[in-house]
Formats: C-alpha cells, sequence, structure tokens
C-alpha cells in the first residue's frame, strides 16, 4: 500500500508504465489490502477473512508478475523479487500461523514455477541466481516469521491459561474459588431458566476449624483442608455442578437440576464421607475432623446473592443444634416465598 509513495521515484519507470502502475495501485492493490486488513481486524479468525487474505495475496501476486511483464515489454526489468516482498509482507506483518503459511509459499513457489514456464520460448531465465537466493532469502524469513508467530502464540495461550488458573482456582485445594463459583452460579442459572429446572445451593462449614489450627498447627489446618477438598471434588462431578472454596473453612455447593431431597441425601452422605476420614482434631466433643452443612432448593431467577444468605442461615442453623449435621430448608422462589 505505500508503494504510491516509494515506487516511481526509486525504480524510475517509463511514463506509459507510470500510469499503468498508478491504474493498479488505487484501483485494485489499495482497496484490496484495505479490505483485507479490516476485515482481519474486525474477524481475525473468521473463514471469510481467512480466505480474502489469501485471495488478495493471490491476486497482488499476479498483478505483481503480470505488471512485470508488461514493464519487460516497455523495456523497463521489474525485479521478480518484488512478488517475493509481498509475500513476506503478507507473512510476517500478517503474523500467519505457520500451518497458513506453509500454503501461501507453496502457492507462491508454484505461481513462481508456473510463471517461469509461460515465458516464451528462446527468451532469457526470468530469474538470475541472484534473483533465486533473494527469493531463498526471502522464504527463509517467511517461515522463521511463521515459526515464530507459532511460538509466541502458543506462549501467550499459556500465559492466558496460566492467568486464568490464577484467577478462578483456589491455590491450597485446587478448588474453585468465589469469583469462578459466582461467575458459574450466573451461567448455570441461565441455563436453568431455560430449561426450567432448579438449583440446590448449599454452604459446607469445617467444625472448630480455629481449634485444630491452635492444637495441631497450621500446616495440619491446611493438609486438613486439602483433603476436605479432594472429597468435595469428587462430589461435584456432572458438568454443570460445582463446588468451591469461598475462604478460610468454608466451601459452597451448586447443584444443577436437584430436588430438596436429593440435595439433603448428597449433603448427608457428603457428612458422612468427611468425618470417616478420621482425621484427628483433639478437645473437641468427637476427637476428629466433622463439617456441617446447610442447603436450600432454589429457583433458577433467585439472584447469587440472596441464594447464599438463605444457605449461609441455614449452615448456621446447624451450627446451633449442635454441629456434624445437616439442616436443609424450604425450597424458595425469587420473591423468597416457600416454592
Amino acid at each position: 500500500m505505500t508503494s504510491p509513495l516509494w515506487g516511481q521515484p526509486l525504480m524510475h519507470p517509463p511514463a506509459g508504465f507510470i500510469e499503468l502502475i498508478r491504474a493498479f495501485e488505487f484501483a485494485l492493490i489499495v482497496p484490496l489490502c484495505l479490505v483485507s486488513a479490516w476485515m482481519l481486524w474486525r474477524r481475525p479468525s473468521s473463514v471469510i477473512g481467512e480466505t480474502l487474505f489469501m485471495v488478495s495475496f493471490l491476486v497482488l501476486a499476479v498483478t505483481l508478475e503480470w505488471l512485470r511483464h508488461s514493464g519487460m515489454s516497455m523495456g523497463f526489468h521489474l525485479s521478480p523479487s518484488l512478488s517475493s516482498c509481498v509475500l513476506v509482507g503478507f507473512i510476517v506483518i500478517g503474523r500467519v500461523p505457520l500451518r497458513e503459511a506453509a500454503a501461501f509459499v507453496a502457492l507462491y513457489l508454484g505461481f513462481m514455477l508456473f510463471s517461469d514456464w509461460m515465458r516464451p520460448s528462446g527468451a532469457p531465465p526470468v530469474r538470475n541466481p541472484v534473483d533465486w537466493l533473494v527469493e531463498g532469502i526471502f522464504v527463509g524469513v517467511v517461515i522463521s516469521g511463521a515459526m515464530w508467530n507459532e511460538l509466541y502464540s502458543r506462549r501467550n495461550w499459556a500465559a492466558q491459561q496460566l492467568l486464568k488458573s490464577l484467577a478462578y482456582v483456589d491455590p491450597l485445594t485446587k478448588l474453585p474459588n468465589r469469583r469462578a463459583f459466582e461467575q458459574h452460579y450466573e451461567s448455570v442459572a441461565r441455563h436453568a431458566r431455560r430449561e426450567y429446572k432448579r438449583l440446590f445451593v448449599a454452604l459446607v462449614d469445617m467444625d472448630h476449624f480455629k481449634n485444630l489450627n491452635d492444637r495441631h498447627g497450621h500446616d495440619y489446618g491446611d493438609g486438613v483442608l486439602v483433603e476436605i477438598g479432594l472429597v468435595l471434588s469428587e462430589f461435584a462431578r456432572r458438568p454443570l455442578d460445582m463446588v468451591a472454596r469461598l475462604g478460610g473453612e468454608e466451601f459452597a455447593v451448586v447443584l444443577y437440576d436437584c430436588s430438596r431431597s436429593d440435595g439433603q441425601r448428597r449433603l448427608e452422605e457428603l457428612r458422612q464421607q468427611v468425618e470417616a476420614l478420621d482425621l484427628a482434631n483433639t478437645d473437641t466433643a468427637l476427637g476428629h475432623v466433622t463439617i456441617s452443612a446447610g442447603g436450600v432448593g432454589v429457583h433458577a431467577d433467585v439472584p447469587m446473592a440472596e441464594a447464599y444468605r438463605m444457605a449461609d442461615t441455614v449452615l448456621y442453623a446447624a451450627k446451633r443444634q449442635g454441629r456434624n449435621r445437616t439442616v436443609i430448608a424450604e425450597s424458595v422462589a425469587a420473591s423468597g416465598a416457600p416454592a
């Protein structure tokens, strides 16, 4: 696209050839480059954008080759390496991935060989040894640039996955954290509204956790949290279910399409599994780690904050009743009324 600025003063073509170059620059090359750039900016991964990008490359290569032959008929020699400049510009500046870059190079080499084969009989070769050397250098630059783009894309993807993991995963238990749980609740609630399903939300809290840390140390407490996290990770195995660590010794559960009775049964099984671990918690009534859980069935239109508040109220009811138990509230709708 910048060739109107440097082409004429640099190459000094004859007057007739200048008009031909200008016509192709402003009527074909510049508009085609602008459309391709716009498509790659708005829809960088679309099939239409990639197809237009490749078609633009082929059109520009054919146009340059035609201009080169037209210039030769006027006694003006235009270097064949200009076509490879287009190749370098498309691959390196456009940051084309390695697979597409290989396809571009194959198309370019095929077109170059076809152009040499179509020259008139008795005409000298289109490319001399220096031209072939330049072509080889350009192709090497293209492949190197495409490989670098591929490596950069993979590193960027890996960095994004790491940041996502740090932002949405609890570093101790490897369970989703509060942010992930809130986003999952909103997502699964929308899904439940479309399918007219209900959700079951519960809070799980370790009993006498402060006593455990004071008596056995924080390292032991962290180890107990990890063990409970492993049990909880097996608790929510369905794709739309989730267990998350909200902070400290508190965990949250959301179960998709789960009735009040099923939720109560599953929470009770979870409580029994944790108790069966027989993790020591000295100076407590039972002498080992236990949990309390409070759950409530909610309609999909109940906001996350309201579902959390209701589950938290039920959890503290379980604490007041003596801990190491599950308490389930009545299902509620968005209005707060039993449903």
